[in-house]
């Protein structure tokens, strides 16, 4: 049976990159008292944890932040660490780990569960605003670009010449554009413009449907 050991704390060194995995410090107080008639006392000890750069993403905590929280770790000790990577006295291979919240925060937590605070309905309907916003931003932000998009043009920069006023596209050609701006947000094609005149070569359909919809900006190619 392989050999277990499981240390809790708080990291105490700074996080060392090495590629596909990293490593850590953790400290493990010892018992202040021992069993009676055993004259030695445990001290403190350092172990140098070894863990998986997929294992450090699951807990999706930044580098910064990392040693300010605690950690179960759970693995096996290991004498194969180069001495250079063990700064500790001991090796730990990382087979799990986890955040643990700290027993502070646990107290407080329950005082505040026994105790409810008055509000406390609106201020949880305040909490779930504030998580469905960034959701909404983060829909926002995903802007479909048409292939062979060069840049990106507020309508009325676009110079249209007349001969293409002077008719109005077909209803299939407009459909198809319809379409694309109520499922994507914009038109299925880019406009092609002169780079330099910024004047209507072609696409006129779309220019004349994204200017019916009122968009702010379309997608062109020179």
């Amino acid at each position: 049976m392989a050999h277990k050991i499981s240390v809790t704390g708080r990291p105490t060194s700074s996080i060392q990159d090495y590629g596909k995995y990293l490593t850590f410090d953790m400290e493990e107080k010892g018992s202040p008292n021992a069993p009676k008639g055993i004259p030695f006392r445990s001290k403190a000890i350092t172990y140098t944890v070894v863990l998986s750069l997929k294992q450090f993403n699951k807990l999706n905590i930044n580098r910064e932040e990392f040693s300010q929280r605690r950690f179960l770790v759970q693995g096996e000790p290991c004498l194969d660490i180069p001495f250079e990577q063990c700064t500790g006295e001991i090796g730990v291979i990382c087979m799990q780990i986890q955040e643990i919240e700290d027993k502070g925060k646990e107290d407080k937590g329950k005082e505040n569960k026994g105790t409810p605070k008055k509000g406390s309905r609106a201020q949880k309907q305040e909490e779930n605003k504030k998580q469905e916003e960034p959701k909404k931003e983060e829909v926002k932000k995903q802007i479909f670009v048409p292939k062979g998009t060069r840049n990106w043009m507020s309508l009325e920069d676009i110079k249209v010449p007349e001969t293409f006023l002077q008719f109005t596209p077909g209803i299939a050609k407009q459909k198809i554009v319809e379409e694309s701006i109520e499922k994507n947000g914009t038109v299925d094609k880019p406009i092609i413009i002169d780079p330099e005149t910024h004047e209507l070569l072609d696409s006129y359909s779309r220019y004349y449907v994204a200017k019916q919809r009122k968009l702010d900006r379309v997608p062109v190619h020179y």
